[in-house]
């Protein structure tokens, strides 16, 4: 794979409102990758990290790369950059390059943009923090914007702890176990990135027949081969995993509050169901919601199910939510659907 030409964006737009003039490298970035089903959550985890930074003196360069860019989009950014006197660059990606690369109806293909960002920006920033589109800012980002890095490649979370023991074996190395990170949060020493050609080295391994028969999630088994003994790790509140799957299977309106708390910074909404989907409505989905009914996406409805997977969600969860009619025809959908 010719790895250089991944970064040669159709377009680049840049949504400018900062009130100070300041120098990328001189504020803390942020990027997310995404396709068209994670728009909205990009937008709100921007809108999010603003919301709940508004007292730190902490100047954000956002930066999001997307195989798909509409001009409602493009608005709806240039509307919360006004709100928030922010900077937001847009990125727009030819995925193609990527699409013979290991992937799922689970894992598609954006999965892989956040290689794109750290080959991109290695040679414009320091430090650049990537977010998957899933999560939501409940708290400060100070001790993370004053974070410094020594040789690390960059800083990580330890993912949970049924992830650690099936990792290691699947990875053949028992070393993995308590080390093994999710990759949804990753601050990356730039610097170290480019001098360890760390691009280079993520797709040599992916091209790997022995290394691809092992891996289970394409791009976070890989960046945990190659990071293993190399990152500084973050305290659990800067990925605060939680499944909101969990309403339907634990019957417990409560339970979030088990691992949400007040020192949660980051909330990761993993699996299928987002806080933005219309069937989520629930007390732990709160921290999206609140923040998303203060930006522009306000007066827009929140997103239906589209996939099969996600009809075969929604019915559970609406026969949870006693809303019996309604999750009868999402499950007549859902077994009317294909593939």
């Amino acid at each position: 794979m010719d790895f250089k030409n991944l970064t040669k964006f159709k377009d680049i737009i840049v949504l400018d409102c900062r009130t100070v003039k300041c120098n990328d490298r001189d504020t803390l970035n942020i990027s997310w990758g995404i396709d068209s089903n994670y728009q909205v959550g990009a937008a709100i985890s921007i809108a999010s990290i603003l919301e709940n930074n508004k007292q730190n003196n902490i100047e954000f360069t956002f930066h999001i790369i997307a195989d798909y860019l509409d001009q409602d989009y493009v608005e709806l950014l240039t509307q919360l950059a006004e709100q928030y006197k922010t900077v937001i660059k847009l990125y727009h990606i030819d995925s193609e390059p990527l699409s013979t690369l290991p992937k799922t109806n689970i894992w598609p293909v954006s999965i892989y943009y956040r290689l794109l960002s750290f080959d991109y920006f290695s040679e414009r920033l320091d430090k650049l923090l990537y977010l998957d589109a899933d999560i939501t800012c409940k708290g400060s980002l100070q001790e993370l914007s004053v974070l410094e890095f020594d040789h690390e490649y960059g800083a990580v979370v330890v993912d949970v702890d049924s992830m650690q023991a099936r990792s290691a074996e699947r990875l053949n190395n028992a070393e993995f176990e308590g080390n093994y990170f999710n990759s949804g949060v990753m601050y990356i020493n730039m610097k170290q990135w480019l001098q360890s050609n760390l691009t280079e080295r993520f797709f040599d391994l992916l091209s790997q027949d022995d290394v691809v028969a092992k891996i289970k999630y394409p791009d976070q088994d890989i960046l945990n081969v190659m990071f293993l003994h190399h990152a500084k790790i973050l305290p659990q509140k800067y990925n605060t995993i939680y499944s909101l799957k969990s309403e339907f299977e634990i019957k417990n309106i409560n339970y979030y509050k088990s691992i949400i708390n007040s020192e949660t910074v980051f909330i990761h909404y993993t699996g299928v169901t987002k806080p933005w989907h219309d069937w989520a409505n629930y007390p732990s989905a709160q921290f999206f919601r609140s923040v998303y009914q203060k930006s522009p996406w306000r007066e827009r409805n929140l997103i239906p199910a589209v996939r099969k997977h996600e009809y075969r969600e929604k019915y559970k969860h609406l026969l949870y939510q006693n809303k019996i009619i309604s999750g009868l025809i999402s499950a007549i959908k859902y077994n009317l659907m294909k593939g």
